[in-house]
């Protein structure tokens, strides 16, 4: 397999957009995923918005150095929730190319859930964004059937269930969960989120702050990640989504960027696969 490779924002969120860019083509990456919306409260965002400078910014930087954006994050689907809000974030989206917009779902209520994503889907379709979904232990949606479910019930086309390493391991999935005669049903097979841990959380973590700011780089730890690249398409995109707080306060942007890249390298060759 030839497979694509990203850099997502999480582990970079010291570095402003155009920053990311720089720091993602210096280290060898494709494209990047860009948080436009703050997952947590207190989290200040990016003044990315159309007509911003640092859209401009942003905008410039990729077209000089060929980068792509695939993906943004972050939509997080709420009680209450207002997809009618997010015009600003879907119309920056646009702007930088985007394909993909990431969605957590904080909403117990799966039929009030499903209506959110189905809004969120039919507002996102005129910009060119189809949904991503993600499950997480610590999130409404906390199973990869919980999230196939819920894609299942917007009833939209352009919503499929993203897979990251580290949730669908902790979620005690197994590679064949993602076999598409098995159950894997509205799985994305061109596009996951790749990281790696120790086979158990450490016990003085939650799962939020193991997700948050304690992942390793693909091939580091003892997760299974190689098993779940079977399950992919052959040039599928691999987003490096590995945040780690130990890593942000030792080593900069660049040296970050460059690091998440030779490991993933390493890790694909080990397994018999190559990258663009």
């Amino acid at each position: 397999m030839n497979f694509r490779l990203s850099l997502a924002h999480l582990g970079m969120l010291d570095a402003t957009p155009p920053r990311l860019v720089e720091a993602a083509h210096a280290a060898g990456f494709g494209g990047v995923g860009i948080r436009l919306s703050p997952a947590r409260l207190g989290e200040a965002p990016f003044p990315m918005a159309v007509g911003s400078g640092m859209l401009r910014e942003t905008l410039a930087r990729l077209r000089d150095l060929g980068l792509r954006v695939h993906d943004i994050e972050i939509v997080r689907i709420k009680p209450g929730f207002d997809a009618a809000s997010l015009a600003g974030v879907l119309a920056s989206a646009e702007a930088l190319g985007a394909r993909c917009l990431m969605v957590n779902v904080d909403d117990s209520d799966p039929a009030r859930a499903g209506d959110g994503m189905a809004a969120l889907a039919e507002r996102a379709r005129p910009h060119g964004l189809a949904l991503g979904v993600e499950f997480m232990v610590y999130t409404a949606a906390r199973s990869l059937q919980q999230a196939q479910q819920l894609v299942a019930a917007s009833n939209s086309d352009t919503a499929r269930v993203v897979v990251d390493a580290l949730h669908f391991f902790r979620a005690g999935c197994a590679p064949g969960d993602m076999d598409g005669d098995r159950g894997g049903a509205h799985i994305d097979r061109h596009f996951m989120q790749v990281n790696d841990a120790l086979a158990q959380r450490h016990p003085g973590l939650s799962a939020a702050e193991e997700g948050r700011a304690h992942r390793l780089f693909p091939g580091e730890g003892e997760l299974k990640v190689h098993r779940l690249l079977a399950q992919l398409a052959p040039d599928a995109l691999l987003s490096v989504e590995a945040p780690s707080a130990i890593r942000m306060a030792t080593l900069d942007p660049l040296a970050r960027a460059a690091a998440a890249f030779r490991a993933t390298s390493e890790f694909l060759q080990r397994n018999g696969h190559t990258h663009a």
